[in-house]
């Protein structure tokens, strides 16, 4: 790809498969595209990986740009990441991290080894599980389990992404049906989640609408969708959409954090 730019220059279009492809190699012409000309190329591409993961443009990250889209940045930014749910959040890490190392001193003090790596995963999911549904919940187990393979089909390839038109890729490929089994199994936890949730609420009357410290993610979800004062209202499917994302991007976080633990230590 370098020679291709030092040949042709630093904005290159190509077709990979049925797909055309822009291609920026350049700083200043990564400045025209990112800056000058932002709202010309601030939609998300289309394909199959991100229409099923991106749960049809209702979430946040793989939404197409758009009003909904600026709707989500605004729940997302005064309700989900607000100073109340950031604080809550100071309490819940401390908590996991401070289990995390009373189980390392245990172990140290016995001298049984400790995968570090496996412990911090489980810490995420712990923090995860914690923030966005209040805690453990009896599907846990395999939400985790599907979120991970979700988490490789994302970062794998998938033939269909390139030829979408072709119904003989369609067919020969594996990928998109893994995709959407995996996707379909993951909403199915999130939905029997979210009709318990309202369950609960609807038991507690006002006390579990409230908009206390200790109202989880999926809580502040499901007062938003009561009060119903969106252009774009926020259906059980856009909650489920929501749930998605969260969790993955702290699973892509613990990855991160452990890859870089075995860098160091490979260094």
């Amino acid at each position: 790809m370098m020679e291709m730019s030092r040949r042709h220059g630093p904005l290159l279009h190509l077709m990979l498969g049925e797909v055309p492809t822009v291609i920026v190699s350049s700083a200043e012409a990564a400045a025209l595209v990112m800056k000058t000309n932002d709202l010309a190329f601030a939609g998300r591409p289309h394909s199959a990986t991100l229409d099923i993961f991106g749960c049809g443009g209702r979430g946040i990250v793989f939404a197409p740009y758009g009003d909904p889209w600026r709707q989500m940045r605004k729940v997302c930014t005064m309700e989900l990441l607000s100073s109340k749910q950031v604080r809550r959040m100071d309490g819940i890490r401390p908590e996991q991290v401070g289990n995390l190392l009373r189980y390392v001193a245990a172990a140290a003090s016995t001298g049984a080894a400790v995968n570090v790596s496996e412990k911090v995963m489980a810490l995420s999911n712990d923090v995860v599980s914690r923030a966005v549904f209040g805690g453990k919940f009896p599907q846990q187990e395999e939400y985790l389990r599907e979120l991970d393979e979700a988490f490789v089909l994302l970062g794998g390839f998938c033939l269909v992404d390139l030829f979408p038109s072709s119904w003989l890729v369609r067919w020969l490929s594996n990928g998109e049906r893994h995709m959407r089994r995996s996707y379909g199994h993951i909403q199915r936890i999130n939905a029997d989640v979210i009709e318990g949730r309202k369950a609960a609420r609807a038991a507690a009357q006002d006390g579990a609408s409230s908009t206390d410290d200790d109202d989880d993610l999926l809580d502040v979800l499901l007062r938003l969708q009561e009060e119903d004062t969106f252009t774009f209202p926020m259906t059980t499917e856009s909650i489920g959409a929501v749930l998605f994302i969260h969790p993955f991007i702290h699973v892509l976080m613990s990855t991160f954090v452990i890859n870089k633990h075995k860098l160091l230590v490979m260094n």
